[in-house]
């Protein structure tokens, strides 16, 4: 039997900028459309390159932790990254929603300025 050359998905939990679980989600592409970030960054935040996109904080789930619905508005992110034995980097809330703010402004302006034929 031949292999699929595709991988299999990873489930992605995300993180509100008070770095508590709100989202579990099947794959980068369903977080994608969930925050409406893009699909590169979120990965490259999962991977530990960005520490968050589009306001949000975003980590594949490890496989020797069990993550469960129960886990959703209780579960931290600190305490998730010392679970994993990870040791990342974190934004104030504050500092977290003025970048948020600041890309919505530049996708607005983006849309504002652009030329429609």
């Amino acid at each position: 039997m031949r292999k699929s050359p595709y991988k299999e998905p990873k489930q992605v939990l995300i993180f509100n900028n008070a770095k508590v679980l709100i989202a579990i989600v099947r794959s980068l592409h369903a977080a994608s459309e969930l925050s409406f970030c893009n699909l590169q960054a979120i990965s490259f935040c999962c991977l530990g390159k960005y520490i968050s996109t589009g306001g949000y904080y975003f980590r594949h789930v490890h496989p020797d932790i069990a993550v469960e619905p129960e886990d959703l508005d209780n579960l931290k992110l600190e305490e998730y990254d010392r679970m994993c034995g990870e040791e990342r980097l974190y934004y104030s809330s504050r500092q977290l929603a003025r970048k948020r703010m600041l890309g919505q402004e530049r996708r607005k302006a983006k849309w504002k300025n652009r030329d429609i034929k």
